[in-house]
């Protein structure tokens, strides 16, 4: 009589394989690092009429919808990912500030609507970033 249903004992095996696989191959794992650059980067900047309408669109597009306060940094990753190199001061807890302004968008949640919106801010700012393996992976917010 042939097995049926779903095999999970199965997926695990395969799991691990994938994962010797990858670590064998001697490529860095930079998953964290396209997190970072899915919630935070977006360059070039997408075009909108406003920073609010900006700050709506992105949300919704990035899959934040809901999410307090976010940014988006206008900058080329490899400028960002610099600042975990010599681009970037050293601070406590392992983080690094940029030594040159980043151009960002600040969306924070508005909540004097009684739907879902943003209000977006246009800054020019030092960063500071969390790295791991020269790849940025953390942005922390200033308000």
């Amino acid at each position: 009589m042939a097995l049926r249903g779903p095999r999970p004992a199965l997926l695990l095996p395969l799991a691990l394989l994938a994962a010797c696989l990858v670590l064998a191959s001697g490529q860095p794992w930079i998953e964290p690092n396209f997190i970072f650059q899915r919630k935070h980067v977006n360059y070039p900047k997408t075009p909108a009429p406003d920073a609010n309408d900006y700050c709506n669109k992105m949300m919704l597009l990035r899959g934040l919808y809901g999410k307090a306060v976010n940014t988006f940094i206008h900058e080329p990753v490899s400028n960002i990912n610099r600042i975990c190199r010599d681009d970037g001061i050293p601070k406590i807890g392992g983080l690094r500030e940029s030594k040159d302004e980043f151009s960002i968008t600040q969306c924070i949640f508005n909540p004097d609507t009684l739907s879902i919106s943003y209000i977006g801010v246009v800054k020019k700012l030092k960063i500071i970033v969390g790295c791991w393996n020269f790849y940025a992976v953390y942005y922390l917010e200033q308000l």
